[in-house]
C-alpha cells in the first residue's frame, strides 16, 4: 500500500528537504508540491491525498486554519521552525509535529505513523518499514509476536524471523497502533493477540515468554483484563 502526499511550504528549501525525504521512503507517494496554500487547496479539491506536510507560519494563510479546513478529510503533519505552534497544531487534531531542521529519522517515525493509521483503513494486516543496515525491511503487523530492546537497537521477533533496527522502544511506539501493541517492560513490547497467558511476573506466548515491569503491571492489567 502507498500513501499518497503533498507538501506545502513557503520557503523553496523547505520543500526540496521534504521531496529528498519522501523519495527514501519505499510507501511514500509525493504527489506535488507548492508554496502557495491557495493553490494546494484548489490541489485537494480535485484530487484526494492521504497526508499533508504542512508549515504552520505562511503568509497566505496559517497552516493551523488550513488544517480546520481540511479537518477529517486527511491525515495533517505540520512541519514549522517555531516550537510554540506546538500545542495550536494537536489543537487541530495533526497526527504529527515536525520541528526544523528535519533529520531524517525523525520524518521516517512520521510517515510510519501514517502508514500505521492508513493501514488500519484497509483489507489486511499493514505493515511498517524499518532499515536494517543498509535496506529498507517490510515488517508485516500481524506477524510480529514481540519486539525486545537493547540500548539503540530493536529487536523485532515475527513468527518466522527475527529483524534488527537502530531505534527505540519509544520511537517504534509511535507509529505502532496502540490497540494492536502493548509495552510491558522498559525493554518489551508485546503483540496483544500473541498473548496466550498472563502469570504473575511474566507474559507467556508461543514461543517464549516476556517479563512484565513492575512499574508496568497497572497498565498491563488495565489493558488486559480490564
Amino acid at each position: 500500500m502507498n500513501v499518497s502526499c503533498i507538501a506545502i511550504d513557503d520557503e523553496p528549501a523547505a520543500l526540496a528537504v521534504i521531496e529528498e525525504y519522501t523519495h527514501l521512503v519505499p510507501f511514500l507517494d509525493l504527489k506535488q508540491t507548492f508554496v502557495s496554500p491557495k493553490e494546494a487547496l484548489a490541489f485537494l479539491k480535485k484530487e484526494r491525498v492521504d497526508c499533508v506536510f504542512l508549515d504552520i507560519k505562511m503568509p497566505d494563510l496559517l497552516g493551523t486554519d488550513f488544517a480546520r479546513i481540511l479537518q477529517g478529510q486527511t491525515q495533517v503533519i505540520f512541519t514549522t521552525a517555531y516550537p510554540e505552534f506546538a500545542v495550536q497544531g494537536f489543537d487541530v487534531q495533526a497526527l504529527d509535529y515536525l520541528l526544523k531542521p528535519i533529520e531524517f529519522p525523525r520524518f521516517l517515525q512520521a510517515a510510519n505513523r501514517v502508514y500505521a493509521q492508513q493501514s488500519q483503513r484497509v483489507e489486511g494486516q499493514g505493515y511498517i518499514f524499518v532499515k536494517e543496515g543498509y535496506d529498507w525491511v517490510r515488517v508485516s503487523l500481524g506477524e510480529i509476536q514481540y519486539i525486545q530492546s537493547d540500548t539503540n537497537l530493536l529487536f523485532i521477533y515475527e513468527r518466522s524471523r527475527r529483524v534488527i533496527t537502530r531505534m527505540t522502544v519509544t520511537e517504534l511506539l509511535r507509529i505502532l497502533p496502540s490497540e494492536r501493541f502493548l509495552r510491558v517492560h522498559k525493554s518489551y513490547i508485546v503483540a496483544i493477540e500473541a498473548i496466550l497467558k498472563i502469570e504473575r511476573h511474566q507474559l507467556v506466548l508461543a514461543k517464549t515468554t516476556i517479563p512484565i515491569g513492575e512499574s508496568y503491571r497497572e497498565s498491563v492489567e488495565r489493558v488486559l483484563l480490564g
